[in-house]
């Protein structure tokens, strides 16, 4: 149940804090310094946010023990782990250094737990 818990809370926070932060920097109308081409864009935000859902139901469906939560917040965990990578890529270029930090240890953070997860809670 411990497990459960931190996941979830990892998961729903992981989601919460992506939806946020686009929220924040497309009412400002800074969405070009972090990506140029309004096409990419327009597509990297709406996945990002398809993301930061999901992330948010699995988390919560996971706390609450549903049948299907594990399975969402592993799918969620994937699409974290992606988009986690995708942004390496494009703000590497950039060189936001601390932003890479964050990056990266959040990229390592997410592997472990949808590992661990899927190590002790499905076998």
């Amino acid at each position: 149940m411990i497990l459960e818990i931190i996941s979830g809370v990892f998961s729903i926070s992981a989601g919460t804090i992506t939806a946020l932060l686009w929220i924040i920097v497309l009412l400002k109308k800074k969405a070009n310094l972090f990506i140029e081409h309004p096409f990419e864009r327009l597509f990297h935000i709406t996945a990002e946010f398809i993301m930061a859902t999901l992330a948010i139901v699995g988390g919560i469906a996971l706390i609450l023990e549903l049948t299907w939560g594990l399975y969402m917040f592993l799918f969620a965990m994937g699409l974290i782990l992606y988009a986690i990578v995708n942004a390496i890529g494009i703000y590497g270029k950039k060189e936001y250094t601390l932003l890479l930090v964050v990056l990266v240890s959040s990229a390592i953070i997410t592997l472990t737990l949808a590992i661990v997860d899927f190590v002790i809670l499905v076998f």
